[in-house]
């Protein structure tokens, strides 16, 4: 055989083969069966993100969310978010910002605009995963990447929340990608271009809720420098005028919030250094808590996490070793880091469980059509038990799972939602206060602001005024017994109640 026909006849990734001097056999063209393959995984993306998006209710965390962007947009005041008539400024302001956008733009913040921002990043951190990635190792490689991303668990938990996690993941996911592709390209132009993008990244990861892009961030890449002593590199990627940018950037919010309220510098610190310390919200997490939380999350494929915590110590990999070293380093720095703070919560953990995905990827590209790493045979059994394993496990999840837009009773949120929706109708045209601390979905629900009293005899002022009174728990029970207050209507679980003067 000639070394024409034999270099004619190699097949690439897709599977295409060559044939005599030059003439390729292909059903498709290779580029339109690249565009249907990503259109394809785009679709996944979008269908495991939206799926039931406000079938759920909010929760207490959400409509801090919710609330915040409503009166951003009701008042004009998007620099110091506004909860229930306080400031609230305990987090940083990027998904108020997106949802009253979308409110905006929609007319109205419902559950589903709440969670929108959301469910779109999700979507765009699946498109720069497949971006990245297929750029360092290919488009295979890519695909596989985005898809073990976008089903896995994690994934579709926080893609349908309001909560900042997932705009946090997105931007430290787009950072750490950039950042690896700026170092590795050897054209400036596009240096400059990924460098960008990952400041801007950075700084909007910050935004979104910082400062915990500093330690998911920065450990990682400078594990990574000192290891392959990458330091003459520093200079070309901007440290002067990227970190102006990222400053121009993020600094603008907190400079006029401590304008508006001194008071914040303060409560950023109990909020920020009183959790890492564990001083605030500590919990009792062991030290080894997300060992066990990346299994959980990265359901269906954690089975493939054994394979991506040892790949890096094998030189088999070898031109892809380098891509395996910095994902790793990226996802377990951002663990360890994650592990000796005080406070420890399982989405924490979110922002390296892409880098766990495009781990994975590349395992599933050896595993399937490489063979390198993992001989055929191997590959074979261990993907056939691992297929079964999965079956078994959505057969018994499926019938004990209520469908995705079906309301639990059993469901705290959608309990404060049903009572909260009640209580609405009942005091139309009355102002109404809580004796107990109210719930924050039940705020977001009932559209209004609920002052908190605790003092009894201004409770029962403010009731013989015409004002409707919120009670829960051991208030709501000590109103039933006072005979001086008349209960109007509770919710399903008997565990709270409105009281009118009628």
């Amino acid at each position: 055989m000639s070394k024409r026909f034999a270099a004619d006849n190699k097949t690439d990734e897709l599977g295409y083969r060559g044939q005599g001097t030059g003439y390729r056999i292909k059903i498709m063209d290779n580029k339109k069966i690249k565009g249907i393959v990503l259109f394809a995984v785009i679709a996944v993306s979008a269908l495991t993100a939206f799926w039931g998006l406000g079938g759920r209710a909010i929760g207490n965390h959400e409509a801090y969310v919710g609330v915040t962007a409503r009166n951003m947009i009701s008042s004009g005041n998007w620099i110091v978010p506004m909860f229930n008539g306080e400031a609230r400024l305990n987090k940083t302001p990027l998904s108020y910002w997106l949802v009253a956008t979308a409110g905006k733009t929609a007319g109205r913040v419902n559950d589903f605009i709440v969670r929108l921002p959301s469910a779109v990043l999700a979507v765009v951190c699946a498109i720069a995963i497949f971006y990245f990635v297929s750029d360092w190792l290919g488009f295979r490689t890519g695909i596989l990447s985005a898809l073990v991303w976008s089903t896995s668990l994690c994934y579709m938990r926080y893609s349908h929340t309001g909560r900042p996690e997932m705009a946090l993941a997105v931007f430290v996911t787009i950072a750490m990608l950039s950042f690896y592709s700026a170092i590795k390209t050897q054209e400036r132009r596009k240096q400059i271009y990924f460098i960008l993008i990952f400041w801007i990244s950075f700084a909007f990861a910050m935004l979104a809720k910082g400062p915990a892009p500093l330690p998911l961030i920065i450990p990682a890449i400078f594990i990574y420098f000192l290891i392959f002593k990458r330091w003459k590199l520093i200079p070309k990627l901007l440290p002067i005028a990227g970190v102006i940018l990222f400053l121009l950037i993020v600094m603008p919010w907190p400079a006029a919030v401590l304008m508006k309220e001194p008071a914040s510098l303060e409560i950023w610190k109990n909020e920020f250094l009183g959790r890492a310390a564990g001083e605030y919200a500590a919990g009792s997490k062991p030290f080894y808590y997300y060992f066990g939380v990346m299994f959980l999350f990265f359901l269906p494929f954690s089975a493939f996490i054994p394979f991506a915590i040892t790949a890096p110590f094998y030189k088999i990999w070898e031109e892809r070793r380098d891509a395996i070293i910095y994902l790793w380093l990226w996802f377990f720095a951002g663990v360890a880091v994650m592990s000796f703070c005080g406070g420890k919560r399982q989405h924490y953990i979110l922002p390296m469980m892409p880098a766990m995905a495009a781990m994975t990827g590349i395992i599933l590209d050896d595993m399937l059509f490489v063979h390198k790493s993992y001989n055929k045979k191997f590959a074979k059994i261990f993907l056939a038990v691992y297929l079964v394993l999965v079956a078994i496990g959505i057969g018994v999840w499926l019938p004990a799972k209520p469908g995705i837009n079906q309301d639990n009773e059993d469901d705290g949120n959608y309990v404060i939602r049903d009572f909260a929706m009640r209580a609405g109708v009942e005091t139309a045209g009355k102002g109404v206060i809580a004796y107990c601390k109210v719930n924050p979905s039940f705020i977001y629900y009932f559209s209004r602001n609920v002052p908190v009293v605790g003092d009894i005899n201004e409770i029962y002022d403010r009731y013989c005024g015409g004002d409707g009174i919120i009670a829960t728990g051991e208030k709501f029970e000590r109103l039933k017994k006072d005979g001086r207050f008349r209960l109007d209507i509770t919710g399903i679980d008997d565990g709270r109640g409105l009281f009118v003067n009628k």
